[in-house]
Parts: structure tokens; sequence; C-alpha cells
């Protein structure tokens, strides 16, 4: 396992990180086995996991990461803000309610400290965020004020949900102290990324990158085909067939990424793939196995090459070579 920072800050995490959204909800199929994913992951030399409150239910998502990785500090943890978790959803799978006031974000803050059972959180990520709370003064100032006491390390903006929010994302990279900026990146689908990427922040190395989705709803992952058919309220459902089918396609264009001779597997190459771009300095895969897990671990000691890098970059000009059935928007608060 390789490590990168996240901009100039002193956290130090491995270019796989592990995503406990999986392990507290049900939306991505059902892990059976928790604490062997976890395990895996430390096995592997991963040190960054990313969880949030809004994960399962009250806050299950930093509750079942603090049972898992007890006090231990040779980890990085983020976790989140931005939702009241304890405001119902609209519908099963809606966003709850967000409270971006100074006061509800401390509170927050202070509730995920006790449940992870932690003194301070290593990079505490703003959750879906919208313009508002990234123009919101007062409650930057509020977040530097958990910074200066200690219970806050450093800063980030997590996008979402979906794929886009770029004018969110770059006024937070042009406006904000920040150290970290996630959004879904793949190499199937690299805008926004490649506009955040080419920010002066990231550009300039004072914010690192995360990348999720990073198997294209596992497109790119070897787990599902064409025809794969997901149970009701699995994410993967939410896709839109067409764009799945252009993605397919597409990816048929990138096999010499995992051929034989490269060592990779499909889900490999994708990862690898994305720590070719500048920019990224972490990649959450989606895993549902410790199988997963150790895989995609490994492929930070697979590197892609030069050539295999520039290929990519004409294939991505060329779309592929491809005409695309479906263009997929991107989300935006304006």
């Amino acid at each position: 396992m390789r490590y990168r920072r996240f901009g100039n800050s002193e956290l130090q995490v491995s270019e796989v990180g592990f995503g406990v959204w999986t392990i507290a909800t049900d939306w991505w199929g059902v892990v059976d086995d928790k604490a062997g994913l976890v395990h895996a992951a430390l096995d592997a030399g991963i040190n960054f996991f990313d969880t949030a409150p809004a994960y399962g239910e009250d806050g299950f998502g930093e509750r079942i990461l603090a049972e898992l990785l007890g006090r231990r500090d040779d980890v990085v943890i983020t976790t989140k803000c931005g939702y009241d978790i304890h405001a119902p959803r609209m519908a099963n799978q809606s966003e709850r309610p967000q409270d971006w006031t100074p006061g509800g974000v401390r509170r927050q803050v202070e509730d995920s400290l006790r449940r992870l059972g932690r003194e301070h959180i290593d990079l505490l990520q703003l959750h879906n965020v919208r313009l508002d709370p990234v123009r919101d003064d007062a409650l930057w100032d509020e977040l530097a004020k958990l910074r200066s006491e200690g219970k806050v390390r450093e800063l980030g903006v997590a996008l979402g949900p979906a794929i886009g929010w770029v004018q969110e994302g770059r006024e937070a990279l042009q406006t904000r102290e920040i150290v970290a900026l996630q959004t879904v990146f793949n190499v199937l689908e690299q805008e926004p990324g490649l506009t955040f990427a080419n920010e002066p922040a990231v550009r300039e190395g004072r914010v690192g990158m995360i990348a999720r989705v990073p198997h294209a709803s596992d497109v790119l992952s070897g787990k599902i085909t064409r025809d794969s058919v997901f149970a009701p309220g699995d994410h993967r459902g939410h896709r839109n067939r067409d764009n799945m089918l252009d993605n397919f396609e597409k990816a048929e264009r990138l096999e010499y990424l995992w051929s034989p001779e490269t060592g990779r597997t499909i889900g490999q190459a994708a990862v690898a793939g994305i720590l070719a771009f500048d920019g990224f300095a972490n990649v959450l895969p989606t895993c549902l196995t410790a199988d997963e897990v150790r895989e995609y671990a490994a492929a930070s000691d697979l590197p892609l090459s030069r050539d295999e890098k520039s290929e990519l970059d004409d294939l991505w000009s060329r779309n592929f070579d491809h005409t695309d059935r479906f263009v997929m928007p991107l989300k935006s608060s304006v």
C-alpha cells in the first residue's frame, strides 16, 4: 500500500480507503461480515476510514466504526456534518433535512465525537454541501473555532449526492481553507473531477481529492453484467439504463488496462486508473466482501504506466469512440 497526503496537512492516508457506507446500510447489498471487511482493510494497509452520521440509523456508521476500531491511533478517521439525522426522511432513501447553522454543526460534531469515542475528528467533511453553506461566513467561523479547540484537525467538502455540484466544489476550493474534496470520479466519468483537479488549490497541492463510485456503479468491477437486475432499494438500480449500457460499451475500449500481462483485475484497473490522475489522494471503493477489500487495496501497487495513462487520456478525449444514448446531467443547487 502506498500513501499520500491531503494537501499541505499532516494527514497521510492510504491511496485506497475504506467507505463505511456499505457496512452501515443495505443500499448496495447486504454485508454479512462487517468486522471482516474492516479487519481486511487494516491488514491490507488501509488507514483511511470514511463514515458519516447519516450512514444508517442514529449514527450507526460512526458507532460501528468505533466498535471495530476502538481507540487505535494509527488510523485517519473522517466523518461529516450537515444532516439532521434526527429528522425524518421524506421517502425511504431520500436525503434528511440539513442544518448548517453554526450551533447545529457544533452539536453534530460533538455528537460524532461521542459516537466515535474520540477526542478529535481527523477530517471533517461538509456532507453534500450546497452553495449557501459554502458562502456562509458564520458557519466557517464556527468550523475554525472547532479546529482551534482541537475537536477537528482538518476540513473538507464531500459533494453529492450523485454527480455534479460544479459551482459548489469550485467555490469551496477557491474561497475556503479545506484540504480535501470528495467527488464522484472514475475513468469513464471524469467530469466534474477534471474541472476540480484543474483548480489552483488542487493543482498547487493545497487540496487532495477523494474519488468515490470508482467502479461506475460496478460496471468496472467485473461483478455485474449488462443484464444484471438489482434488488429494490439498491442504489445501482437508480442508474439510467442507457447510461449503464453506454458505460459497458465504453469499458470495452479499456480492456488493455486489465489484460493478463498487466496483472490487474478490471476492478484493480479502475482504482489504479484514478490514482494516475494528478490531484487525487485517495480512492473509496464500494465493497461488500473482504475479498473485494483485498482486491481493490492491491491496486495501489499496480500503477498505470505512462503509456497506459496517455492512451486513457486519448480515449477520454474521443469519448471512447462512442456515441452516447444518454448524457448524465450534473446536479447543482444553483
